[in-house]
């Protein structure tokens, strides 16, 4: 036995020095293939019916350069509530997202979203039940339930069904066009973008597939490198949705974003996300369901096959009520640049110390010969 712990031992202090070998090991520009940020956004089926901008960094695409995203995310959903707005909402929903990227010019890059949704009974309660209890966070709702079932998607103010939904399977929603200007800043400051987008109506707002209404929001993007290894996103948006809405004439304020992400590469293709969201509603009815602002956090992995395509998988947890927003979602983001150039760290971040040696005084001039 005592042979037995000393090589588990051996084995133990060997991984952790091969970790701080390799967190120590001086960094190379082209060591890393950094993805972009994995493009989240407010997942709830309720705040999905207006404009929510992806989260995505301030860089721009090489002008003439096209980049296609497949995006996919499977949430459960589960908020019941009573008195003036009556409601029940009961089911998972897979919302797959179909983009393209493309910059016409150096510095400006136009963008395309089109949703695809499904909503139905799925496969993530068990597994949601399985954590709750394992960190003694049980949510009492599920047990009105049985797993993976569609129990309902139905809101109601006073005598006015506000929304009547039934499951779907892979309905289009709101298309959204964007655009995207980098600022033209020193290589040395955090990067700038200024962001803009329109959405609008294409989706069944019958059921509750978008708001039959156009949206549009302005924002900010920035991102910068403190360090080789560590690459820092943020975002903030400003939406204006076009109310009224649904047969209860809802009135509607401006939505607020905030994102931030950090993404740590842990080897030249592998990086490790961490995702912090905040989103405001635009309802103001007086019911947590349809009010509220919403608190997310995210963990995930990403690997770059190579400079063309990568893959990233994320985890994203609701920190506020259940009613504001989805309860667990998990995404899954594929990538595809297939003009891309050869990926290298951004150009950008503390400038590196001079090493540059003093310039050497030139010699005397040699004597002229002796005649």
């Amino acid at each position: 036995m005592r042979g037995r712990g000393g090589s588990e031992g051996v084995g133990w202090w060997a991984l952790c020095g091969v970790l701080v070998a390799l967190l120590a090991a001086p960094p190379v520009a082209a060591q890393f293939d950094h993805l972009p940020p994995v493009p989240t956004r407010n997942f709830a089926p309720l705040q999905l019916l207006f404009l929510n901008p992806p989260f995505e960094r301030a860089a721009t695409l090489p002008g003439g350069e096209l980049a296609l995203l497949v995006q996919t995310t499977e949430s459960s959903i589960i908020a019941t509530s009573q008195g003036r707005v009556d409601s029940t909402l009961k089911f998972e929903q897979n919302w797959t997202n179909f983009g393209a990227r493309y910059a016409p010019l150096e510095g400006w890059e136009l963008g395309l979203d089109l949703p695809f949704i499904s909503r139905y009974g799925g496969f993530l309660d068990p597994a949601i039940d399985w954590v709750e209890d394992l960190f003694g966070a049980r949510n009492v709702e599920r047990d009105q339930f049985p797993n993976n079932t569609f129990g309902g998607y139905v809101v109601a103010r006073d005598t006015v069904v506000l929304i009547d939904a039934g499951e779907e399977s892979f309905q289009p929603g709101d298309l959204s066009l964007s655009s995207k200007y980098a600022f033209d800043l020193p290589p040395h400051w955090p990067r700038l973008a200024l962001r803009g987008a329109v959405k609008f109506p294409t989706g069944n707002a019958g059921a509750a597939l978008g708001s039959g209404q156009p949206d549009f929001g302005l924002g900010l993007a920035t991102d910068y490198l403190p360090w080789q290894r560590l690459m820092l996103y943020g975002n903030l948006n400003l939406v204006y949705p076009v109310g009224p809405i649904t047969d209860g004439c809802l009135t509607l304020n401006p939505i607020v974003t905030q994102s931030f992400a950090a993404h740590l590469a842990l080897t030249r293709r592998f990086s490790a996300m961490l995702h912090q969201a905040v989103y405001t509603s635009p309802f103001h009815t007086g019911s947590r369901l349809l009010d509220g602002t919403v608190v997310e956090l995210g963990l995930g992995l990403g690997f770059a096959w190579n400079e063309h395509v990568g893959t990233q998988l994320l985890a994203i947890q609701n920190m506020s009520g259940v009613q504001q927003s989805a309860d667990f979602s998990l995404m899954l983001a594929l990538q595809w640049r297939p003009w891309a150039l050869s990926t290298a760290l951004p150009e950008i971040g503390p400038p590196p110390p001079s090493t540059a040696l003093p310039a050497l005084t030139a010699p005397p001039p040699a004597a002229a010969p002796v005649p």
